[in-house]
């Protein structure tokens, strides 16, 4: 499964809502513990009904869990082809009506009322998704619905009249732009902050050990196609005399004895145990002169070609790849220095805070941890890098102080930081939820 920031952001988000549930829960269940009568604790609310909430929110928590550490994130966009996490805008030939749409590979939590209300998401097995992907700017597209109560099909058609590159009010992963873009052109700082790759936060500490169980599921997609012998291989065997055989393994009733083997036969059940340089040993049968006469082969494996075997889409383009970032993970989990929150009641490496900013006559209000700088998959609007222009403008304000901040166009915006909450605790999504769980 591959996923698209958006779809990140939220689970997340969901993560952290479900955790918040899960506790309430649990302090329910201590306190029943505690109890002894009825006069100690008076339970307002079917004890069955309790634990199917729970058990259901635990279930709920072990799938979007799962959903992170099996599937693979969508770093980078390709600017000039609709992939997955690509923005762009469409124009039907009937109405020539204007469309803005974002491919991704599944629809996995791209319903969910906090994303931007100016996006719509499509899936990529979706007729319109399956009829864009790969296409660019000026390319048409067609495909055919069938509507209910009519025998024909209508043909729904169009053109890609852009692809849009994302801005800092649609949710990317912070790595995935450059760092000419992130570094502050123009600080406006009030403590000096050294920034070091080995020192982040928790929470960052956490985002690596979980890519790195992604990293580790991908290699091993990978892996089972390097000179593994499965449908589809084509194997080259090297008999005593230095004959060669090759042949195709399918899965078919219809085989080309001379090219092919039935993926069902017993001599390819023995094959598939085998790897590259492995010897390979049959006995067939057959008749001549009227008598049936026994035969054993003998072959080396020299050669395994998995071209053709049909694998798992991947965001990656080799094993290679996979291994370098797992190498570059491990390391820094291996010399990760845990940032601690200042005690002190103003922003700094570590604090979550609320940034309110002025933009265009619009109010923009979202809920961030400060980081020194981003090494997995941070996102845009749940991380501020210190940096950054914007991180270096807030750090060391108090609540309520106001800031300036140069964007990497050199435009000047202006907002305030509210709600500083130094604890170790997990960030709320938003401004609003974190004010909530305030006052509770």
């Amino acid at each position: 499964m591959i996923l698209i920031p958006e779809q990140v952001k939220i689970i997340r988000d969901k993560i952290n809502e479900l955790e918040e549930k899960l506790a309430d829960y649990n302090n329910y269940f201590k306190e029943c513990e505690k109890t002894t009568s009825d006069e100690g604790f008076v339970k307002y609310v079917d004890q069955t009904m309790v634990e199917n909430d729970y058990n259901y929110i635990k279930s709920q928590l072990d799938f979007y869990y799962n959903v992170l550490k099996k599937s693979e994130f969508v770093l980078r966009t390709n600017n000039k082809k609709i992939d997955y996490g690509t923005k762009f805008k469409i124009i039907y030939d009937d109405n020539l009506e204007e469309e803005v749409y974002t491919l991704a590979e599944n629809e996995i939590a791209l319903k969910n009322k906090s994303l931007n209300k100016n996006s719509s998401y499509i899936g990529s097995s979706s007729l319109l998704g399956e009829s864009l992907r790969g296409k660019q700017v000026g390319d048409t597209f067609s495909y055919y619905v069938s509507l209910k109560g009519r025998k024909d099909s209508v043909i729904v058609s169009g053109r890609i009249i852009e692809i849009i590159r994302k801005t800092k009010n649609d949710i990317d992963f912070i790595i995935a732009r450059p760092m000419s873009e992130r570094l502050a052109k123009r600080k406006v700082i009030v403590e000096s902050v050294d920034c070091k790759d080995n020192e982040m936060t928790l929470s960052q500490y956490e985002l690596l050990k979980e890519e790195r169980m992604r990293l580790i599921n991908s290699l091993s997609k990978f892996e089972k196609y390097e000179n593994k012998i499965t449908t589809s291989s084509v194997v080259k065997l090297k008999d005593g005399n230095g004959d060669i055989k090759e042949f195709k393994i399918v899965d078919k009733d219809d085989v080309d004895f001379a090219k092919e083997v039935k993926a069902d036969s017993s001599f390819v059940s023995r094959l598939l145990t085998k790897k590259l340089g492995d010897k390979i040993e049959d006995t067939f049968y057959y008749k001549k002169d009227g008598k049936k006469i026994r035969k054993k082969y003998t072959g080396k494996i020299i050669s395994i070609d998995n071209s053709m075997v049909p694998k798992e889409e991947s965001i990656y383009n080799s094993i290679y790849t996979i291994r370098t970032r797992l190498k570059k993970v491990n390391k820094l989990l291996k010399y990760a220095k845990i940032v601690e929150p200042t005690t002190k009641a103003k922003v700094g490496l570590g604090s979550k805070v609320s940034i309110m900013t002025f933009e265009n006559g619009k109010v923009q209000n979202i809920r961030v941890e400060v980081i020194n700088k981003a090494l997995s998959s941070e996102d845009t609007h749940s991380y501020v890098e210190a940096i950054s222009s914007l991180g270096s403008a807030i750090i060391g304000l108090n609540n309520n102080d106001f800031f300036v901040y140069y964007d990497s166009k050199g435009r000047i915006h202006d907002g305030v930081v509210y709600d500083i909450d130094n604890t170790k605790g997990k960030n709320a999504a938003s401004p609003l939820a974190y004010q909530k769980k305030r006052r509770i």
